[in-house]
């Protein structure tokens, strides 16, 4: 084996096989899975059983039934029956100390005042979730607009219903027939997400090496028997294949964790079909018949992953040639600070342009994002699953493999004399007066 060989393998080797790198790639899919099955968890206790209290003082929805002996709302279809919601109504309010006895969990209470300043107040013991206080909101408004439309003289209930119109926007992109640009815009924006946490924090690795070996003279004696352009190489190269081994590792067992979850799912007869619930599907149809993840398999994920691992390479190099660079050019770590901002702000404008990019895959900033080199790795992946041209992969990804090139022919000047440099605080003055030395 080579030098660059020994290297490479002492780098990647060294780092894959510690304890914190496999509980960490391990406990990855395990903690998504586990948040998956919260937010599930979370969605159906906001379900929880409410009653509430309706203490409509001046009688503005409700009238007294004396044949039920019960007050009742003047618009029942207004206050439907929900398995989680139930209501009741008076005129008189409860006490403090009677409603902590009572079984109602909360109270609305309002006068005549709530036409006016359209409030009313929603007392509770424990505070409810936000979809039972929007349904509250949402009925006690319906109430108050009918009665409303009763006041006006020349316009009846019925006819406002009738002309009463609530409009939801199908999307489809002309092109491809797509109806799911923004489900697949966010799985663009995970994609990009996951790459700027891998380049930043490899990123961060192969600095933190290079301080780590300068300030315990221990790059001395390896430079004795390789140049240092070979070391800054072989550890880069390292390194990154420490962050690949780790994107592959992660999307095998995240492919193991989505079989073995819809395999439990199947077994569990939870599947069933929306317009037939005694039809129970397989986990591959079920997803495919949802109107909310069934996008999913229109994402071309070969080319997802595989595109994610060009882009990972090219853009680690890319920036772990700089920080290298940097963790040459310091004697400690708290000094490589000063000099890491200028370096992490393109890749961190890339994580922020991402963001507003999500909303607006096609916008300008997207697309000159995407052909920019240093904010292009990240860019990039928010537009891949929408679709784009050949020419448009092949001009990006050939801009960020030369700029890698590029920054890393810079980085090793600037390594090669800042390695051995010991007791001085480099200064950008002197970064740019070693890289004119030969």
């Amino acid at each position: 084996m080579s030098r660059l060989g020994h290297i490479i393998y002492r780098e990647w080797h060294t780092r894959v096989r510690r304890k914190a790198f496999i509980l960490g790639t391990l406990l990855v899919p395990i903690l998504i899975a586990g948040l998956v099955g919260l937010v599930a968890w979370l969605d159906q206790s906001e379900m929880e059983y409410h009653r509430v209290l309706v203490i409509d003082e001046s009688g503005i929805i409700t009238f007294q039934n004396d044949s039920a002996n019960a007050r009742l709302p003047r618009c029942p279809r207004c206050f439907p029956q929900r398995e989680h919601l139930v209501y009741r109504f008076t005129n008189e309010a409860l006490s403090d100390q009677a409603f902590l006895q009572s079984e109602y969990t909360a109270m609305v209470f309002f006068d005549d005042g709530i036409l006016q300043h359209n409030k009313a107040k929603f007392i509770f013991d424990k505070t409810p979730s936000l979809r039972t206080k929007a349904s509250v909101e949402s009925d006690i408004s319906a109430a108050i607009e009918r009665l409303k439309v009763q006041e006006e003289l020349e316009l009846d209930f019925q006819t406002y219903q009738r002309l009463k119109t609530k409009i939801n926007l199908v999307d489809e992109d002309v092109v491809t027939k797509d109806g799911n640009a923004f489900g697949r815009s966010i799985i663009g924006f995970v994609f990009s997400l996951f790459m700027f946490i891998q380049i930043l924090v490899y990123g961060m690795h192969v600095m933190r090496g290079v301080i780590e070996e300068k300030s315990n003279r221990i790059v001395e004696i390896i430079i004795s028997v390789v140049r240092p352009v070979e070391l800054m190489a072989g550890k880069i190269i390292g390194i990154g294949l420490v962050g690949v081994t780790q994107v592959l590792a992660l999307t095998l067992l995240g492919f193991l964790i989505f079989q073995i979850g819809g395999l439990s799912l199947e077994w569990s007869g939870a599947l069933t079909s929306g317009t037939n619930a005694e039809l129970e599907l397989d986990f591959k149809t079920w997803i495919a018949q949802s109107s909310s993840v069934g996008f999913l398999f229109d994402v071309n994920w070969p080319l997802m992953i595989g595109t994610a691992l060009v882009y990972f390479i090219a853009g680690f190099f890319m920036y772990a040639s700089l920080f290298a660079a940097i963790g040459s050019a310091v004697d400690q770590e708290s000094d490589a600070q000063y000099l890491m901002l200028p370096a992490m702000l393109p890749l961190l404008a890339a994580y922020l342009m991402a963001g507003m990019a999500m909303e607006n895959p096609e916008g300008d900033l997207a697309v000159i994002g995407s052909y920019i080199p240093f904010t292009a790795p990240i860019l990039m992946l928010i537009r891949l699953p929408l679709g784009v041209q050949w020419w448009e992969l092949v001009f990006s990804m050939l801009g960020v493999i030369l700029t890698a090139y590029v920054m890393v022919r810079i980085s090793a000047k600037v390594f090669q004399t800042g390695i051995l440099m010991q007791g001085k605080k480099a200064t950008f003055k002197e970064l740019f007066r070693w890289l004119r030395y030969r």
